[in-house]
């Protein structure tokens, strides 16, 4: 069993650990929001709903099929559009390793949360369920905020919403727990990213950290909208990506990876 463990490879073991914190944010949110409804109902939305916020997929809505259809089509597009990152570009960019990676770091994420997600979420709209999509345009967003509180991971923000902000905010303020919220995203990746591979702690959490800050910061300044609040909130997500996805992630996740799934030699 010891040698199975060790021999098991850095990449299934960021899988593993993000399923498994995911499923337990589920299990979190089951017991917090303490719903009545079918069993039948919950299981579907335990295994095969991307959503996070149970209410809303109990809550029946008659959702214009035409945003179904839009939005099946988007995930459809964006599906193709991945798999030609993994697959064509990612060969083609074979001799540098790095760019190589991230590339394909994109075309996971186009495949799965713009991709897979979107589809997946389309088919509960159409069944008349209040979902929304995981990722919401992040590329329009005005601010930071906006594209931290209401375009990306929309899954992840309601969890955090309801097990964190609201309980925190309510018991002590509503900046210590914007804090917070940050630093327990930051400890969540530093899970999925710096322990698969023993290395790069303290990067994930900085990262957030500099999120939450640029936030405050942005809104001290009193940066609300405009040319110059959309590059404050690209230089602080695109900038230090590095620490998120720091180089022993790339080197011993990433690219054994699209090693392991054909994308590279």
């Amino acid at each position: 069993m010891k040698e199975a463990a060790l021999s098991c490879p850095s990449w299934l073991v960021m899988w593993l650990l993000a399923a498994c914190l995911y499923f337990a944010l589920k299990a979190l949110t089951l017991v917090k929001t303490k719903a009545s409804a079918p069993a039948s109902e919950i299981t579907a939305w335990l295994l095969f709903c991307p959503t996070l916020n149970l209410t809303g997929f109990l809550r029946r809505c008659a959702a214009s099929p035409s945003d179904a259809r839009r939005l099946a089509f988007a995930g459809l597009v964006n599906l193709i559009f991945g798999a030609t990152l993994l697959w064509i570009a990612v060969p083609w960019l074979a001799k540098t390793p790095m760019v190589a990676a991230w590339v394909g770091m994109a075309g996971l994420v186009f495949m799965l949360h713009f991709g897979c997600f979107h589809i997946v979420t389309a088919f509960w709209m159409k069944m008349g369920r209040a979902t929304e999509p995981l990722m919401k345009s992040p590329i329009v967003a005005g601010s930071l905020a906006d594209f931290w509180g209401r375009r990306w991971n929309t899954a992840f923000r309601d969890a955090m919403n309801l097990l964190v902000f609201r309980p925190v905010a309510a018991r002590w303020n509503a900046k210590g727990a914007h804090w917070l919220v940050f630093l327990i995203s930051g400890l969540l990746h530093e899970a999925v990213i710096s322990l698969p591979v023993g290395a790069g702690w303290g990067g994930p959490t900085a990262y957030f950290l500099l999120q939450a800050l640029g936030i405050e910061l942005s809104r001290r300044l009193r940066l609300r909208q405009g040319i110059i609040c959309r590059l404050w909130a690209f230089a602080f997500l695109i900038a230090p990506v590095g620490l998120l996805f720091h180089p022993p992630f790339i080197h011993q996740v990433i690219l054994p990876f699209l090693k392991t799934i054909g994308a590279t030699p």
